[in-house]
């Protein structure tokens, strides 16, 4: 236990840093902003005022960095989220290589680019975006969020366009359509629509033949033409025996 997580403790009743972040995350899906933002703010204090982390301890501080960076934004804090972001890129850098507790380093660079445009920083953030796009290949997720949050801006278009057209196809999960690229993080296509409908990309050619292609594969799923996992089926399809060998007994 790091020196001085005892006030956490005392303030939130939890007895280790990983009931704290998991309380938090709880906060957040209930919507309890307010309360997430200041434990969070308490708990990355106290791990930053302890200068001999263990790995363990820089994990738990990262985490709590990125929950509170997102919770900056959802709460539209302008002065805080850049100083937040800052921090957390400094202490991310100590630990670059993926774990299942601090995700990948490009979503990350996706977060602080969220906070930069959050405090209307358009180059910075733009910076950001661009990283976050080369970083992980062609995050949907991050030049989505890109397009919206700096918007008119060429790059911006081009790299969502860009990354949009490697998604893959429309996905029904549940009552909701998704694009799910591989190897990165889902997107709700309703979000992908009301992007191409911007007046940056309204005129654009190629944004509008994705919300053709997007708009074509949601009525095929719901007539029946097209498997609502297309690219489940054709894996499932490539399983099945080409021939049936008792035909030429």
């Amino acid at each position: 236990m790091i020196v001085g997580y005892r006030c956490v403790v005392s303030m939130f009743g939890m007895n280790d840093p990983t009931q704290t972040l998991m309380q938090l995350e709880s906060y957040i899906k209930d919507g309890r902003l307010e309360m997430s933002e200041v434990m969070a703010t308490q708990f990355t204090d106290m791990f930053l005022q302890n200068k001999k982390r263990s790995q363990q301890d820089q994990i738990m501080l990262i985490r709590g960095l990125q929950i509170l960076c997102d919770v900056l934004v959802m709460r539209n804090k302008v002065a805080l989220s850049p100083t937040s972001a800052k921090t957390l890129l400094r202490e991310r850098k100590k630990i670059i290589k993926a774990n299942d507790m601090i995700g990948h380093y490009f979503q990350d660079l996706h977060r602080c680019a969220k906070c930069f445009a959050l405090a209307g920083k358009r180059r910075k953030a733009k910076s950001f975006f661009v990283k976050a796009f080369k970083r992980s290949g062609g995050c949907l997720a991050s030049t989505l969020d890109g397009v919206l949050m700096i918007e008119n801006d060429n790059k911006m278009s081009d790299l969502f366009l860009r990354s949009l057209i490697n998604s893959g196809p429309v996905i029904r999960t549940g009552q909701a359509f998704i694009l799910q690229p591989e190897n990165l993080p889902s997107v709700e296509v309703t979000k992908i629509l009301h992007a191409l409908e911007l007046s940056g990309l309204q005129n654009n050619e190629l944004a509008q033949e994705q919300k053709s292609r997007i708009n074509s594969q949601i009525n095929a799923i719901q007539s029946g033409e097209m498997a609502a996992n297309a690219k489940l089926q054709s894996a499932l399809d490539s399983l099945k025996p080409k021939h049936d060998y008792y035909e030429y007994g």
